[in-house]
């Protein structure tokens, strides 16, 4: 059985890339493993280029019902550093202002925050104060 986490994931990347457009995004990413200046292989949940920028936002997904600890806020930041980005866009269930500290919000970051619940194909998405959503119907009407 395929683990929840997982599934939200693939939610977050569905959502960036259907809002691709409406966020100036020239593409998106999904699942990887990138080498950083410190010679550091990093796994990321997601990576996207946004249009006329030169680096890359890192995609965060985080599924969790309290905020992060300042540790792994700096391992984000550090993430960013080592691989030379240029932000982030942070996905959550939590809303923006429970999920990061102000010291992470002041930083080149963006937020998603989606359902929990959401699926690649059935979402309710906020990002940029506009929501986002795909609902896939099944059965008869």
């Amino acid at each position: 059985m395929r683990k929840k986490w997982a599934a939200y994931e693939d939610a977050a990347q569905s959502v960036i890339a259907g809002m691709r457009e409406a966020i100036n995004l020239a593409t998106g990413g999904v699942r990887q493993k990138v080498e950083g200046a410190s010679g550091m292989q990093w796994e990321l949940d997601a990576r996207a280029w946004q249009e006329g920028a030169d680096g890359f936002l890192l995609v965060e997904v985080r599924q969790y019902d309290s905020p992060l600890n300042q540790e792994a806020l700096a391992v984000i930041a550090w993430r960013i550093q080592d691989m030379d980005g240029s932000g982030r866009i942070a996905a959550s269930l939590l809303p923006q202002e429970t999920c990061f500290s102000p010291a992470a919000n002041a930083a080149d970051s963006e937020y998603l925050r989606l359902t929990d619940d959401s699926t690649a194909q059935n979402y309710i998405a906020e990002f940029l104060s506009r929501r986002f959503h795909s609902l896939t119907v099944r059965g008869n009407l």
